[in-house]
């Protein structure tokens, strides 16, 4: 693999890290804290944290093509996270919202169970697929090709 490769794969090995630590075994080890704030917002704050430094490094022009491209890819692909992120905070905030209206107490607290677990599948889906696509683009990254789905930006 040569340099330019391995700083290419960068992008998406961060990204990668970002869903399958940040979104899967972190959440199991708050599980035991029973705090569900916790469980599903501290998660979610690393995670954009991490999609911020992809952002900034993407910013960066003054790199080759190849590994630009990957880091583009890669910023790209984490604004989908922080997007569901912001549907699934809508989603709990809508069903919040009709549940203030519920009178009785206990029901409101089983609707709000599932309420939270609805809200949280644009979050699942999306890193479902994001894994899916960081490792076909790993793959390339590691290989030198160039994104294709990003390709044509390069074509002057």
């Amino acid at each position: 693999m040569t340099e330019d490769a391995k700083r290419a794969s960068d992008a998406h090995e961060r990204l990668l890290f970002n869903l399958s630590v940040v979104h899967f075994l972190l959440p199991a080890i708050l599980f035991n804290t029973e705090i569900l704030w916790l469980i599903v917002g501290l998660p979610m704050l690393i995670s954009t944290g991490i999609v911020v430094s992809i952002m900034r490094r993407a910013g960066k022009r003054d790199q080759p093509d190849l590994i630009y491209a990957h880091w583009l890819l890669a910023w790209r692909r984490g604004r989908y996270l922080l997007l569901s992120y912001l549907i699934s905070l809508a989603l709990f905030g809508l069903g919040w919202f009709f549940l203030l209206l519920q009178a009785d107490q206990v029901m409101r607290e089983i609707q709000l169970a599932v309420v939270g677990w609805f809200s949280l599948l644009p979050i699942s889906l999306t890193i479902v697929i994001l894994i899916i696509l960081e490792t076909a683009s790993l793959a390339q990254a590691r290989e030198g090709k160039m994104p294709k789905q990003i390709s044509w930006w390069f074509k002057a």
